[in-house]
């Protein structure tokens, strides 16, 4: 069952079922994290001695996503999603589902994070279990 650690910030929203997906970096060997059907389990405090688990889920999603600074003639960020550019409003649902409160917020995580550009997978996932909001 693959697993997966969270900062605190988004410890709430996942126990709350509210968010519903996680975009993580590439792996050193290339393969994606997970594949649609596999059960997921996320957690807090992963790999201490305070680790709890805060939800599982099932994978419906496991795509490859880039994060851009917009080109010079854009005017926000360039996301791409197996392939396609996303256009500023599904930017912004996309920030909004991943916990962020804006497009700016979303694109500044993860400058700050991994840098840009970013390139990984997009995790979607349908819950079947809450431990509980904290």
């Amino acid at each position: 069952m693959p697993a997966f650690g969270y900062k605190q910030r988004f410890v709430r929203p996942i126990a709350q079922g509210v968010k519903r997906q996680t975009i993580r970096p590439e792996r050193k060997d290339g393969r994606p994290p997970c594949k649609p059907g596999d059960r997921l389990a996320h957690w807090e405090g992963w790999r201490t001695r305070a680790a709890r688990r805060i939800a599982t889920g099932r994978c419906t999603l496991c795509a490859p996503i880039t994060i851009d600074r917009p080109d010079q003639h854009g005017d926000g960020p360039c996301v791409t999603i197996r392939d396609r550019v996303l256009s500023p409003h599904e930017i912004e649902k996309l920030a909004c589902d991943d916990a962020f409160r804006s497009t700016e917020d979303f694109v500044a995580f993860f400058e700050d994070m991994h840098g840009l550009p970013f390139a990984g997978w997009i995790i979607k996932w349908e819950p079947t279990r809450h431990e509980g909001a904290p």
